[in-house]
């Protein structure tokens, strides 16, 4: 790498002009380019291309101070095949064929926002500790997959849920297995 340094000052005027000049012009990647030196590794997996299916498991998840339990599920048809919508949220339900993420579903639940912050001046209130709520989450019907887990990122704790799941309530404890 080849690199100059060029400045260059009008007494009086009151102008400086200061230029880097490098032979980079290789090392600029395409944004939209797979692969090579620009890609970034991560170790979660991109979201697999979304399943459509017209039958469609209901997860009922509760979170009471800050443990998730599963409630119930159940199936229910949506008339004709419905795919995966995809979206930002705190939570993962993901489904693995062996080692492969094969479909994900993320999902917050209700009142569960990310912390406030400010600045350190005081405390302040937070609903996570005391908070009690409940979300019904759709998942795709399918025939695939070996183990279905619920992947809290925030915390980046898993808990593994029953698949394939049985219809009707669980426990109380949820069936929770951690």
């Amino acid at each position: 790498m080849r690199s100059a340094f060029v400045m260059a000052s009008v007494v009086g005027v009151g102008v400086v002009v200061l230029a880097l000049q490098t032979d980079a012009a290789a090392d600029v990647g395409d944004a939209g380019a797979a692969g090579g030196a620009s890609a970034r590794i991560s170790r979660i997996p991109p979201d697999p291309p979304a399943m459509s299916e017209r039958f469609q498991w209901v997860f009922d998840l509760r979170w009471d101070r800050e443990e998730i339990y599963l409630l119930e599920v159940h199936k229910v048809d949506m008339g004709v095949p419905q795919v995966t919508p995809r979206m930002m949220g705190r939570f993962a339900l993901e489904l693995f064929e062996g080692p492969a993420l094969i479909e994900r579903v993320r999902f917050d639940f209700p009142m569960l926002g990310a912390a406030d912050v400010d600045a350190g001046v005081r405390a302040t209130p937070r609903f996570e500790p005391k908070l009690k709520t409940r979300i019904g989450v759709l998942f795709p019907a399918t025939n695939r997959g070996t183990r279905l887990e619920l992947w809290d990122r925030a915390k980046d704790t898993r808990m593994a849920l029953p698949w394939p799941p049985k219809e009707g309530p669980l426990t109380p404890d949820g069936g929770a297995q951690r």
